[in-house]
């Protein structure tokens, strides 16, 4: 497999996937929703022992690396899982991954 070269927007979006993945808080929110689908925040906060403001930042990093899709009804944003970005970009992962020439 040829090395793959990085594009400056991709980079900039792989940063984004792999920082919103460095917190453990997050990871237990997508796992969250990877398991009971679309929720509300209020219904997020109560699985947690932190304030609902909190959750809302953890959820707009989701949101900004595109891993959760949200929509507002009512007073309340409803967010759910990205499942297919999601795959999407851990497989564009495991193909840069595979595309290095290790030289061993």
């Amino acid at each position: 497999m040829e090395p793959q070269e990085i594009k400056p927007n991709d980079i900039n979006s792989i940063t984004r996937f792999l920082t919103a993945f460095g917190d453990p808080t997050r990871i237990r929110i997508v796992t969250l929703l990877g398991n009971k689908g679309r929720l509300n925040v209020g219904e997020i906060a109560g699985e947690f022992e932190i304030s609902r403001p909190a959750i809302s930042h953890h959820l707009k990093i989701l949101r900004d690396a595109r891993i959760v899709d949200h929509k507002k009804r009512g007073q309340e944003v409803y967010y759910w899982l990205a499942r297919e970005r999601l795959a999407t970009n851990f497989r564009a992962l495991a193909d840069l991954a595979t595309s290095f020439n290790h030289g061993d």
